[in-house]
């Protein structure tokens, strides 16, 4: 009967429908965004650190990742295409390595330095009390020689980058232009007492000529004075 074909012909269409509904609107487990992205309509697994992305997921493979090199990093889970290159240490800046690390794991150094292979590359100059006076980044950074143990003395101190100087006399206490400050008063004296011993003599020569006239004066006074006391 036509009423029969028409509810199967009903019935197709909606098991049709819904199949085309269930194709369309499928659901998908959800994409985790720190270790997985989404690409034609799956999750695929992103690379993980010290690994970049060589090729990305189709819709039969998975993605592909091969790690960094030597000088390269990634220190989180990536689509990269390539690995992030380290920053140089500047000259001079002494680094001495006490674990080597690996493409995740930072390098350890010695004293109180750190370079991560997974960041950017970080320096600072030895600590007080050692140097280093070599270019290189695996160079221990050396103790300030001790003055008094080799029975010296020390004439200049020590830096980051250069060694304690010693010496094996005693430093003058005297300050290096101690001469030039008192030439010119020695000078200045000399000249005071050479100027004082000519007028001296002037003096001596003048007063001698005077002094008998004045003696003589003297004692004729004393003379009539005497005389009169004895009348």
């Amino acid at each position: 009967p036509a009423s029969a074909r028409l509810m199967v012909s009903r019935f197709l269409v909606l098991r049709l429908l819904c199949l085309l509904l269930s194709v369309t609107f499928q659901i998908t487990p959800p994409c985790t965004h720190e270790r997985h992205y989404e690409r034609f309509g799956r999750c695929c697994h992103k690379c993980e650190p010290g690994k970049y992305m060589s090729s990305k997921c189709t819709t039969t493979s998975e993605s592909v990742c091969l790690p960094c090199g030597p000088d390269e990093y990634l220190d989180t889970w990536n689509e990269e295409d390539k690995c992030l290159l380290h920053k140089v240490c500047d000259s001079g800046k002494a680094l001495v390595a006490v674990e080597p690390g690996n493409r995740t794991a930072p390098r350890r150094l010695r004293p109180g330095l750190w370079l991560q292979l997974n960041k950017d590359t970080v320096c600072e100059p030895c600590l007080v009390g050692s140097f280093s006076d070599a270019f290189s980044s695996t160079e221990k950074c050396k103790p300030w020689t001790n003055c008094s143990v080799l029975g010296e003395t020390e004439v200049r101190h020590g830096t980051d980058k250069s060694d304690v100087v010693c010496s094996s006399s005693l430093p003058s206490t005297k300050p290096p232009n101690e001469s030039k400050i008192y030439l010119p008063g020695l000078i200045i004296l000399l000249l005071f007492i050479s100027v004082a011993l000519v007028a001296a003599v002037i003096f001596g020569v003048y007063y001698r000529k005077k002094g008998k006239a004045v003696t003589a004066n003297l004692w004729h006074w004393v003379n009539e004075a005497c005389g009169r006391l004895k009348m």
